[in-house]
């Protein structure tokens, strides 16, 4: 008796391999809690493991340079938070004030569009109202969250325990390289593509944030250190980072002084955003992200869903996390252009030599006389079984 194996059909694998990365996003989402600040110190711990390794090189312990590390970043951390807080609560006895001027400037509107016979002044002043009181209740969520001195402190010693370990973790990816492991060199290239990101990133956010700050006290809008703040933050979220930083300063604006100093704060800031992502950045970079710009906004919309803000913060890292498990193999080469900025379709993906030689003994075997026999006998069976 006779077994003949037939493979599975491309159609059958790429339907496993959609289940599987639908499996892990559900996955993912579910556990969003606990791999959200995960992922997050882990990538704090690449960004700063070339610090601590130059405090080293200044002859400081490793201990002491650890401490070093976590109290400046705790140290920054809790600014963030004194900052924060005290701007979100003087914002929140603000925001009587600024409905009813909102609703002053309505009213001249809708008698403008009632002249013309047009009324709208209940569904506005409705708008009003409750545009207020989730902007309250979302101060009252944030001050909530910055409160809560437990998650900071765990989240400090979750960074300081992988700080602690990236010496050695460094030391054993050393040595699968030198045996010429494709994934693990591929994992270095992205690890330092992240801290040279990074770094030309919080210069061009710190720049940013200083233009904004000066942009908002030349207009003296309201809380412009806070809005400068957020934007510095926010920054690291491609594209749309800026604008969302400052879309509140631009309605106190409109609130305070009227539509036209609202829109000319915008119109900067798009420029200055534009200047930033386009010009300045990708000149200091260099090759820059090398990702589509859609990319880049859609990632920031898939990540900020399963991760939410800490996704939308990392959005790039885990982009390019997912295009350098990607890489590697032939069979995801049409994804990784996809994924790539300034793509080519004659690009050449880079596979282990045990893949090289499993698919060249895949197509000898195919080839040989005996696989040809046994396919011709198949063939007639088949045949017979028809005529049959």
């Amino acid at each position: 008796m006779q077994t003949i194996t037939v493979r599975g059909s491309p159609i059958l694998r790429y339907m496993f391999s959609a289940a599987a990365v639908v499996i892990i996003v559900i996955g993912l989402k579910y556990a969003s809690d606990v791999v959200a600040p995960i992922f997050f110190a882990t990538t704090l711990a690449i960004l700063f493991t070339p610090a601590l390794r130059w405090l080293e090189q200044k002859r400081l312990p490793t201990g002491l340079a650890l401490l070093v590390m976590v109290l400046a970043l705790g140290g920054f951390i809790l600014l963030m938070i004194i900052i924060l807080t005290f701007s979100l609560e003087q914002l929140a006895l603000r925001l009587p004030v600024y409905e009813e001027l909102l609703l002053q400037r309505i009213d001249a509107f809708t008698a403008a569009l009632g002249s013309i016979g047009i009324d709208v002044q209940d569904a506005l002043n409705a708008f009003v109202v409750n545009t207020t009181a989730l902007t309250k209740a979302a101060i009252n969520a944030t001050l909530l969250v910055l409160g809560n001195s437990v998650l900071v402190v765990l989240f400090l010693f979750l960074l300081f325990l992988m700080l602690l370990e990236s010496k050695s973790i460094a030391t054993k990816f050393q040595r699968r390289q030198q045996t010429g492991n494709n994934l693990v060199i591929q994992l270095g290239t992205y690890t330092k593509h992240i801290q040279k990101q990074y770094r030309i990133q919080t210069l061009s956010n710190l720049l940013s944030a200083v233009a904004i700050t000066a942009v908002l006290l030349l207009f003296r809008v309201d809380f412009a250190i806070l809005w400068g703040f957020l934007a510095f933050i926010l920054g690291y979220i491609p594209n749309v980072g800026l604008i969302i930083a400052i879309l509140p300063a631009i309605i106190i604006a409109f609130i305070l002084y009227g539509l036209g100093t609202a829109l000319a704060i915008l119109a900067m800031v798009i420029i200055l955003n534009a200047a930033m992502d386009n010009a300045v950045t990708p000149r200091i970079m260099g090759k820059g992200l090398n990702l589509p710009i859609l990319l880049v906004f859609l990632s920031f919309l898939w990540w900020s869903w399963v991760f939410g803000f800490v996704g939308a913060l990392l959005a790039i890292p885990a982009t390019l996390l997912v295009k350098t498990l990607l890489q590697g193999r032939q069979e995801t080469h049409f994804l990784v252009v996809l994924l790539s900025g300034q793509g080519n379709s004659e690009e050449t993906i880079p596979i282990p030599a045990n893949r090289r030689d499993e698919n060249n003994t895949v197509e000898e075997d195919s080839d040989s006389p005996e696989t040809r026999r046994t396919t011709l006998r198949a063939d007639a069976t088949d045949s017979t079984v028809h005529e049959e």
